[in-house]
């Protein structure tokens, strides 16, 4: 059975078939208002928003979809965010991930180092869920409009470009 994260018992390198992710322990700070906010389904679009964010020297803020712990999992989105800090270090960017109304999904999430989550719960879990997230230094956010989504764009580099150049400094 393959998992996400291995920790032998004796040092000796990992398995080949488990990925190992980072723990990331850095501040959870809530994301930058002046940001923009698109919509992300996958590495192609994070890239094409990193990308043109680069180019315009831009804040931006990577929605994954409603429910998207649901379809992708949280191991997806760490793997997206750790390539993310990887490749694109340089480019002011958060990442938020949608765990919709499950709070084993925002659990899972702070077990992989994803910082910045959507619940939409019930208020009383909400509040139970408020403290934990807080000790792993994350941050629970209500879901910002996306000024553009990627899904039905056939060039979301040109779309994410378009989208910058144009928006108000």
């Amino acid at each position: 059975m393959l998992g996400l994260l291995k920790v032998p018992h004796e040092p000796g390198p990992l398995n080949d078939n488990v990925i190992a992710l980072a723990r990331h322990r850095r501040s959870a700070a809530a994301p930058r208002r002046d940001a923009i906010v698109v919509r992300v389904h996958g590495w192609k679009h994070v890239a094409a928003v990193l990308t043109a964010a680069r180019e315009t020297s831009r804040a931006v803020t990577l929605l994954a979809p409603p429910g998207s712990t649901y379809t992708g999992g949280v191991g997806f989105w760490a793997a997206i965010d750790k390539r993310r800090l990887e490749l694109f270090a340089d480019v002011t960017a958060d990442l938020i991930v949608d765990c919709d109304g499950a709070p084993g999904h925002v659990m899972a999430a702070l077990r992989v180092g994803l910082k910045h989550l959507i619940f939409d719960g019930n208020d009383a879990a909400r509040a139970r869920l408020a403290d934990i997230v807080a000790k792993h230094g994350a941050s629970l956010q209500q879901r910002p409009p996306a000024t553009l989504d990627l899904i039905h764009e056939k060039d979301p580099l040109r779309a994410c470009r378009l989208l910058l150049a144009a928006a108000p400094t």
